[in-house]
């Protein structure tokens, strides 16, 4: 059991050497998640390309975390999945920002569900290597899913004050979720150094 946890902790060692790159993208989410409560007024007509650019840096993130990570650490197929729809939907966001501005509460709830369930099942990886914390993990994505379902419930019925809101919480809550995630991923790292050494 040992020794198959040892093999498994050196291939994972593979898919957490861009731990760095989930970090970036937490600075920016939590970066863009207080631009919106210091200009909320311009924050909604800006919160289209701005969270368009966004969705396009994380999808490629998640892109290059999971070609790197041989199926060992995440759920490949997922991060891939999640990649390429942050890119679809943060290339329309930049090429259609007034379509966007309509449907920028429905996309806000649609993404931050995905990228719930993504976190759970992340908090479950880091389980198995039973690296601390990775309650906390669960529990932010859990959070983030509740915020979710509160957004798509009444996608229209909010107001364009609430989605700001919701958009500014959601963003800082996603950017320190990737921050802990990143850290977490580094603690495989360094134990992945340490049983090499």
């Amino acid at each position: 059991m040992k020794r198959h946890f040892e093999n498994l902790a050196q291939k994972a060692g593979r898919a957490v050497r861009h731990w760095w790159m989930l970090m970036l993208a937490g600075v920016l989410c939590v970066a863009a998640g207080i631009a919106v409560f210091v200009f909320p007024l311009e924050s909604y007509v800006a919160l289209s390309i701005c969270f368009g650019v966004l969705m396009l840096i994380v999808g490629a993130v998640q892109l290059i975390i999971a070609s790197t990570s041989n199926n060992y650490l995440m759920m490949k197929g997922y991060v891939i999945v999640g990649g390429v729809l942050d890119l679809i939907l943060g290339l329309f966001m930049c090429l259609y920002p007034g379509i966007t501005l309509m449907l920028i509460p429905i996309m806000l709830g649609i993404w931050m569900m995905y990228h719930s369930f993504m976190i759970v099942a992340f908090g479950g990886d880091l389980d198995t290597f039973n690296v601390k914390g990775n309650g906390l993990v669960i529990a932010a994505g859990i959070l983030l899913l509740l915020l979710s379902i509160l957004i798509l419930m009444n996608p229209f019925g909010v107001g364009v004050a609430a989605v700001v809101v919701m958009a500014g919480i959601g963003l800082l809550l996603f950017g320190i979720i990737l921050c802990v995630m990143s850290l977490k991923l580094k603690d495989i790292h360094n134990l992945v150094i340490q049983t090499e050494n």
